[in-house]
């Protein structure tokens, strides 16, 4: 072995494809959750949230700007501060998908780059000063 964790050996990619779509997921059963997890109704959300999962395929990528821009600053040893943008950043990128899957994917995928620049702006000005 090299001496990396399992996340660094397996785990990162899994995780930079899925936390858009998962954060997307979470933030649906947190708005729709209460009616949702009644008794009688758990059954059919669970089959829609199956069903809708392919639809979010496509906002796998969207999400790799922002991940990738925390690697590099994880990379360069600022690993709190990287964990804690990624959460921040990610969180505000979820929160802006639903106005801007309104206007399409293209939109949402713009908003990703966007809030993931001040991870990249942070990373070079890091590797720059040493």
């Amino acid at each position: 072995m090299d001496g990396r964790g399992w996340m660094a050996r397996r785990g990162f990619w899994p995780l930079a494809l899925l936390w858009l779509p998962a954060g997307i997921v979470a933030q649906a059963a947190a708005r729709f959750g209460p009616d949702a997890v009644a008794a009688d109704r758990l059954g059919p959300w669970l089959a829609m949230v199956a069903m809708e999962g392919l639809s979010l395929a496509p906002l796998m990528p969207c999400g790799l700007p922002l991940a990738l821009g925390c690697r590099r600053l994880w990379r360069l040893g600022y690993r709190r501060g990287a964990r804690s943008s990624g959460v921040a950043l990610g969180a505000a990128t979820v929160m802006v998908t639903l106005p801007a899957g309104l206007l399409g994917l293209v939109a949402v995928a713009a908003w990703a780059v966007l809030l993931s620049l001040p991870v990249w702006i942070a990373w070079l000005w890091l590797a720059r000063r040493g």
